[in-house]
């Protein structure tokens, strides 16, 4: 039974590669959004109706991936690591956003780099994620919220806010 899991596993793999390899090479422009979708669904990346992704796009094998409806997901948008990313509804991406889901504990002195951990990011609906945002940690950008361009998010953001910096702090609270 394991066995079978494994080589399950390994197919899916397989497959998520296959599509982003074809996302990348083929379908890298602001067009065929429909095939785009369901390329990334049927590989285990979950994306909802009506959300375009441009490309091209870096997903490891290992990551899990939730991305809700009537989103934009710009040029270079990336996942590193394997923990979970999870997008809400109406957000938009700018070109080169980044989610580090992964890290490492202090290690001792002959290896700082010690034993791998795994984060989970959200992002909540109705936000507008600027270019070159960088996502890491345990982290959540609260709903309706916009982060500034070239910002690093490493804690929690509250809804209805402009954050930005590095790291990433309130500079205004928006109107509901």
């Amino acid at each position: 039974m394991r066995k079978l899991n494994v080589m399950g596993n390994l197919i899916k793999k397989v497959f998520r590669i296959l599509a982003i390899f074809i996302i990348n090479t083929f379908l890298c422009t602001t067009r065929f959004f429909s095939l785009k979708r369901f390329l990334l669904n049927i590989s285990g990346i979950q994306i909802g109706k009506d959300t375009k992704v441009v490309g091209p796009i870096h997903i490891g094998t290992v990551a899990q991936v939730v991305i809700g409806e009537d989103c934009w997901i710009g040029s270079g948008f990336k996942v590193y690591g394997n923990g979970i990313v999870i997008i809400g509804d109406k957000c938009d991406f700018g070109p080169d956003v980044a989610f580090v889901t992964g890290s490492h504990e202090i290690g001792t002195a002959e290896r700082r780099a010690g034993a791998g951990i795994s984060f989970s990011l959200s992002v909540e609906s109705g936000c507008w994620i600027g270019a070159r945002v960088t996502i890491v940690g345990n982290t959540t950008v609260g709903r309706s919220s916009i982060i500034g361009a070239t910002s690093l998010v490493n804690k929690d953001i509250a809804s209805n806010v402009i954050a930005l910096g590095s790291p990433a702090k309130e500079f205004k609270k928006l109107e509901v």
